[in-house]
């Protein structure tokens, strides 16, 4: 169900460093990890959006969903094997699906490339570009350094994943930037990636691709929505850009949530085509909705702060 796929050092420079860095190392490489995990970078795309520079947020979400189908793709031609699967001194010290069966392809996905990797350069090497901050800068680099190292030293990833997902992440950002320059309107290009990855449906097998897939198409519509129903702007002070976050993450947790419920649990998981498709609607509607239309309703908000 994947192939072995390694250089002789890897596996024996990952043993060396589980043997060394402790329950404390351990940890800390976990907690590294988690910036570049699905809630940290949400959490980050959400001040950003909502608070700081809507803009700044909309041009790194576009190269970050760009790179999670690219990622994700990749996976599922390459099939390279997580280096626990392969490895009985690698151990997997944080797997990708808690829930799941270690050994479960389907839904610990593929090693090559590093998601986290990718994730993180393109998040916040992106951010770092169209803010052109340079102790930012600074602070991206290093934590796009440490989310990489964490990969392989938790065992979930070969160094050389993590070096090809570093690579994903920062040719996204300048190839969805050369696209801008040659072509000015921007749902064509929307319009590009969304039939470009398509043919992933017919071969991919794990759940990233479709959850990638649902994402970049969720935000490419949320985009269009936003620019042309809710022009919000930045909150009047931050007690209100907090509420906007809060209300933005619970709307997709819950919506996440409330969309799987006319589902059987084991369809969910079957890793079925119907099963596929079902996930990347979910996510477009989830992203859809927390982005795009539940940002138009800051305008009914702003009429009753200026009728009371």
């Amino acid at each position: 169900m994947g192939n072995a796929i390694f250089f002789e050092w890897e596996p024996g420079l990952m043993e060396w460093l589980q043997s060394h860095i402790g329950s404390f190392g351990t940890s800390l490489m976990s907690f590294f990890s988690a910036f570049g995990e699905e809630t940290i970078l949400i959490a980050f795309m959400c001040i950003l959006y909502f608070i700081i520079d809507k803009e700044a947020a909309k041009f790194t979400a576009r190269r970050f969903m760009i790179a999670g189908c690219f990622y994700a793709g990749i996976k599922n031609i390459v099939c390279r094997l997580r280096p626990y699967m392969v490895h009985d001194n690698v151990k997997c010290l944080k797997p990708v699906d808690k829930n799941a069966d270690i050994m479960d392809v389907v839904a610990q996905g593929y090693s090559f490339p590093s998601g986290h990797s990718s994730g993180s350069s393109s998040i916040f090497i992106g951010s770092a570009v169209y803010l052109k901050n340079r102790i930012f800068s600074i602070i991206s680099v290093i934590i796009v350094l440490l989310v990489g190292i964490s990969r392989f030293c938790l065992g979930v990833h070969y160094p050389t994943d993590v070096l090809v997902g570093w690579g994903i992440g920062i040719a996204s950002i300048f190839l969805f930037s050369l696209l801008e320059k040659l072509i000015k309107k921007r749902w064509i290009i929307y319009l590009i990636f969304t039939v470009l990855f398509i043919p992933g449906f017919f071969f991919c097998t794990t759940n990233d691709f479709y959850t990638n897939y649902g994402l970049m198409t969720g935000m490419f519509a949320a985009d269009l929505f936003e620019e042309r129903f809710a022009k919000f702007g930045r909150p009047a002070n931050l007690l209100i850009g907090v509420l906007r976050i809060a209300g933005a993450i619970a709307l997709y947790f819950g919506v996440n949530a409330l969309l799987k419920l006319p589902f059987d649990a084991d369809f969910l998981a079957s890793g079925t085509t119907a099963a596929h498709i079902a996930r990347s609607c979910r996510y477009f509607l989830v992203i859809l909705i927390s982005l795009g239309i539940y940002p138009a309703c800051f305008k009914l908000f702003r009429k009753k702060e200026k009728q009371a």
